[in-house]
């Protein structure tokens, strides 16, 4: 029998094939065409998480990064904030950069965020540059406004992760096992690991898709949900004792300020999973994180059960998200943000 015989699929590869076809679909081709020329056209391109990052901004692109280098494009991944110590689980953490290292990239892929705005310093040091570059955005949050000139803004993606999976398999685009490690955290992490209510089929077959490319997902759910340091735990012990509610316990919130960070010796980013675990509280339909910020403001990060929907309150306050997750920052101390905001998490569930 000669060499150049095709070999039957695996049962794996037939697996693997029949969900890219279904993924490839979730997309119209003719606006993934669009997006696909612009990256095409480019040789130096910049990538970009938004400013406190999640594992689904950095996990998408560093995912992109990887993809994008097999194909011959020279890409650089930019963070406003360094990626959080609980994150280093995300293959190629070390590469992303909080500076541009100059400005001469022919493109600007926006990710997980629909406003410039949303990249932070990064986007206010390099303004000139950003105003003037071609950007390409793709984004999962319903108030996504777009930044590009080409936007993919899919609010039925769960996560910007698994947009971008649908995406690259759309333009027939292999997808290696370091790709595949980080787009795997995005959808796990934001679905806590399959469990909100964002999560469809299509997410469970981008997820299936994934680990069959060499992703394994306790290698994700171990460091981000049940390994902590003990700054970690302390911080969230001090947190804890803040604990309030309302609503017969429909609606609670916590607080984070700056003196409990010194007293745990924790870091800013260790309140990490905190508010989706004051929603696991028997009864509580809305959940709320208060922190205090080093320039005075607050930072509420908020949760919920259906049918509470946060993401409308938190764009009263000029935030957004999705509408089981979302947040906001308020130009104000963390008391009277608390008592500005707490009212409307009250009468959303009353």
């Amino acid at each position: 029998m000669g060499t150049d015989v095709e070999r039957p699929l695996s049962t794996s590869d037939g697996q693997q094939a029949a969900r890219a076809r279904i993924l490839a679909a979730g997309i119209e081709n003719d606006l993934a065409e669009r997006a696909w020329r612009m990256i095409e056209d480019a040789h130096h391109i910049v990538i970009l998480a938004h400013e406190h990052p999640d594992p689904d901004a950095l996990g998408s692109a560093l995912g992109l990064a990887f993809t994008l280098e097999l194909l011959g494009k020279e890409c650089v991944v930019a963070c406003a904030d360094p990626v959080p110590s609980n994150y280093t689980f995300l293959p190629g953490y070390e590469r992303a950069v909080t500076a541009l290292p100059c400005t001469d990239f022919d493109l600007v892929i926006a990710l997980d965020a629909g406003e410039l705005s949303r990249y932070g310093s990064l986007y206010t040091r390099y303004q000139d540059f950003f105003d003037r570059a071609p950007i390409l955005n793709l984004d999962h949050h319903i108030t996504s406004a777009g930044c590009g000139r080409v936007n993919i803004i899919d609010p039925i993606s769960a996560a910007t992760a698994e947009l971008l999976t649908i995406f690259l398999l759309n333009r027939g685009v292999a997808i290696g096992t370091q790709a595949a490690k980080c787009l795997l955290a995005g959808i796990i992490t934001d679905t806590r690991s399959f469990e909100f209510d964002a999560t469809t089929a299509r997410t469970l077959t981008a997820g299936a898709y994934l680990v069959g490319q060499g992703a394994v997902p306790d290698d994700i759910i171990k460091p981000m949900y049940r390994l902590k340091p003990l700054e970690k735990a302390r911080l969230w012990g001090l947190a804890l004792q803040t604990l309030e509610s309302a609503a017969d316990g429909h609606v609670v919130w916590a607080a984070v300020r700056r003196e409990m960070l010194a007293k745990s010796g924790a870091t800013a980013d260790m309140d990490d999973g905190l508010p989706s675990s004051l929603l696991d509280i028997d009864g509580v339909g809305i959940a709320a994180l208060f922190k205090e910020q080093e320039d005075g403001s607050t930072k509420a990060s908020l949760r919920a059960v259906a049918p509470y929907d946060v993401a409308k309150i938190a764009a009263r306050f000029g935030g957004g998200g999705h509408m089981r997750a979302a947040g906001c920052t308020l130009q104000m101390g963390l008391d009277d943000a608390m008592q500005e905001l707490v009212p409307h998490l009250v009468a959303a569930v009353e």
